[in-house]
């Protein structure tokens, strides 16, 4: 556990992704009990929700809570909550304070505080690690080496950023499937294509409605995209050359910016007593791509350096876990998660 002394009470992580929401419920008794649940929300606070629908969206994702804590528990006890979310940021952290003020009161007859940050942060905050690289729909990097201070590398979705993620490789391969389709050639990735979005093998209009339906800017757009690369992935892993070259490609996009970040900022010293880095996320939870992804840094951090990098990897297949260990530190002081500068400071509210 990271920080503070387990307490009696209830404790939730709410891990919100770029397509879908994880919730973790942790409830420990003061007979040293402890009774867990779990589900999942096909509903995301994602970089491309609309500001004003934060609280919308926030109150549809936690209305099932009180219904699992009282599964969970026969007695009251203090509730605290911790939301990671993609959305978080701080151009959204005052609708997110709003959502928090407005939803809290209604999950729980003992609320103590909710607290919210970004996804990325979250994970590396309630992990305690070392650095942290999420790959789902989007990517982001985190480092943190000794002297404390914290670095991020993408992050900033996807016109900029989103190294190596699901929805670069969705987009890469629905490119590459269609070159296949408009050159005649019945590939593996046009025949994953169609089944992926339901479309008929000889259904010519369906397919190019598809890609243009696509393109829409819409707030489902990044996730829709992103769906693609689960088939591609699997593509890959099955053998098929066109997948693995996409799959490679972005495993190593998203390495080399980890291993700049590692490099940077991290001493020869520290990287030679080892770190430890958490890996988060669909596609680092596909063997095909973690299993190039960590070949690629390893071997970034290995090259020009005298004494041998020791990287320890722990692999988390969602965030709920690190925001569950950071609602446990909301009963004791947290003012160290406040002065942190403000691109990663996190939203606190007590009730």
């Amino acid at each position: 556990m990271v920080g503070g002394s387990v307490s009696s009470g209830v404790y939730v992580g709410v891990d919100s992704g770029g397509t879908r929401t994880n919730v973790e419920i942790v409830v420990e008794d003061g007979n040293g009990q402890v009774r867990r649940a779990t589900y999942e929300s096909g509903e995301s606070l994602s970089g491309a929700l609309e500001y004003a629908l934060i609280p919308k969206v926030l109150g549809r994702v936690l209305a099932p809570l009180s219904m699992h804590i009282a599964d969970l528990s026969g007695e009251e006890l203090p509730t605290y909550v911790w939301i990671s979310a993609a959305g978080y940021t701080p151009w959204t952290r005052d609708e997110f304070n709003t959502a928090i003020l407005e939803v809290g009161p209604m999950l729980h007859e003992r609320i103590g505080a909710v607290g919210a940050a970004n996804d990325a942060v979250s994970l590396l905050l309630g992990s305690g690690a070392d650095g942290i690289i999420i790959a789902g729909t989007g990517s982001s990097v985190i480092v943190r080496p000794a002297e404390g201070t914290m670095y991020q590398a993408g992050g900033h979705e996807w016109v900029a950023c989103d190294y190596g993620s699901g929805f670069w490789i969705g987009l890469d391969a629905i490119r590459r499937a269609f070159r296949d389709y408009e050159s005649g050639t019945e590939s593996v990735l046009l025949q994953r294509l169609r089944e992926a979005y339901g479309i008929r093998p000889n259904d010519h209009r369906a397919l190019i409605a598809k890609v243009r339906d696509l393109a829409v800017a819409d707030p489902n757009m990044k996730g829709e995209i992103a769906r693609f690369t689960a088939s591609v992935c699997g593509a890959a892993e099955r053998g098929d050359l066109a997948a693995q070259n996409l799959v490679k490609a972005a495993a190593e996009d998203l390495a080399d910016v980890a291993a700049v970040a590692v490099r940077r900022r991290f001493t020869v010293d520290e990287l030679s007593k080892g770190i430890r880095l958490v890996e988060c996320g669909s596609l680092l939870n596909n063997v095909f791509y973690r299993s190039a992804f960590e070949s690629q840094i390893e071997m970034r951090l290995r090259s020009g350096f005298d004494k041998q990098v020791v990287v320890t990897w722990d692999r988390a297949l969602t965030g709920s876990a690190s925001c569950v260990a950071l609602a446990r530190r909301l009963v004791g002081p947290h003012i160290d998660l406040m002065r942190l500068p403000v691109e990663f400071r996190p939203s606190i509210i007590q009730f």
